[in-house]
């Protein structure tokens, strides 16, 4: 499953500039066996790291039971040692980095997630979600973030 989204719609943040990077284009997902690929498109080619002064997260989001709530969260987070990823469900547990058995690459304006489908209870149909945020670390989570959401207007993307 594959869409776009219009490169231009992020929010402006408050000093975060507008770098094409920090705005999403699309994104996909596919099974490959036991596992997902999700490659997230973004409107120019990010930096392999943070200069330390900004900071993007970009989150993927799975409803796996179909009752319009987040399930799963797994995340990409552009830090100075280059991305990382983070796990999330709705229970309240979490893992980053290493532990996650989440792998993060970045190609061109491509990141690309590969993770094992029990991250998200190996789910036969799901819907998901992007949204991405950038800009310091005080910024992150409020409304001075330069954001985006993908498809826009907070819908989910029925897979498959």
């Amino acid at each position: 499953m594959a869409f776009d989204d219009p490169v231009g719609d992020a929010t402006a943040g408050v000093g975060t500039g507008t770098a094409a990077w920090t705005d999403l284009a699309g994104g996909s997902l596919e099974r490959q066996g036991h596992a997902y690929r999700l490659i997230v498109r973004l409107g120019g080619a990010p930096p392999a790291r943070s200069d330390g002064g900004a900071t993007m997260n970009i989150a993927s989001y799975y409803d796996v039971d179909g009752d319009g709530s987040v399930d799963f969260e797994i995340w990409a987070n552009l830090g100075p040692n280059g991305w990382a990823p983070v796990w999330y469900d709705d229970a309240g547990h979490a893992a980053a980095g290493a532990r996650t058995n989440v792998t993060v690459k970045v190609t061109g304006s491509e990141v690309r997630l590969l993770f094992p489908d029990v991250l998200i209870d190996a789910p036969t149909r799901l819907r998901f979600s992007l949204a991405s945020e950038y800009g310091s670390l005080a910024t992150l989570g409020t409304d001075a973030a330069r954001r985006d959401d993908a498809p826009d207007g907070d819908r989910a993307v029925s897979f498959p």
